[in-house]
């Protein structure tokens, strides 16, 4: 199946296929996330060089911001395929957000993890920061601290209770900083698909590609 390709929820692969695939696909992640890493340093590198003129820098990051945005889009398309194989199996696969908000403003993403059973890998804050403008408690709400804890409880009674599992997979911390401003600072963490349907109801679907 090419790596791109999304997989139907619908058929079951033999687990002894399916742990084989799973471990590929977790290390081409790893991969993939490592060369993102490393063009994120030479885009900072570039930004920050002031011995070349303001033309040449400026003609030299065009393309490499083109070409960085498009591996981080490939990237999420391959993530949600993982994601999508991972709900075959029996791996344990969750992302945490660590944000902040205000009651007038979009959240900001500070740091997104990706747990795979105890393995925790960082993923590309671009990635969280689109985790979170595709959830729906992050809207116009008049005070998104309530919606955000309504939206936790939803996903806490259908995963840590309704299904019997593990009582630790959902997991919400909100602290609210009075001083200079009210702003409010979260930890979340959830099962991997729930972001996943999330972006599917935004219509947000990986893309095709060979």
């Amino acid at each position: 199946m090419d790596k791109n390709e999304r997989m139907n929820p619908d058929i079951v692969i033999h687990s002894s296929v399916h742990e084989v695939e799973f471990w590929r696909r977790y290390h081409s992640l790893l991969r993939m996330r490592s060369h993102l890493d490393a063009r994120e340093h030479l885009l900072r590198a570039l930004r920050e060089e002031t011995a070349l003129p303001e033309k040449t820098r400026d003609e030299a990051l065009g393309p490499l911001r083109t070409e960085h945005a498009e591996n981080l889009s490939a990237f999420h398309d391959f993530l949600v395929n993982f994601i999508t194989l991972s709900m075959q199996g029996l791996h344990r696969v969750d992302i945490s957000l660590d944000f902040s908000f205000r009651h007038d403003g979009a959240p900001r993403c500070h740091r997104c993890l990706l747990h795979v059973d105890e393995r925790i890998q960082d993923l590309p804050l671009e990635e969280g920061q689109r985790l979170l403008s595709e959830s729906s408690w992050a809207g116009e709400d008049a005070h998104p601290e309530h919606s955000l804890i309504c939206y936790y409880e939803d996903q806490e009674k259908r995963f840590d209770r309704d299904q019997r599992g593990d009582l630790d997979r959902c997991r919400l911390d909100v602290r609210q900083e009075i001083y200079p401003g009210s702003t409010f600072h979260a930890r979340l963490r959830l099962p991997a698909q729930v972001f996943i349907e999330e972006g599917e109801r935004r219509g947000s679907k990986p893309s095709d590609r060979s």
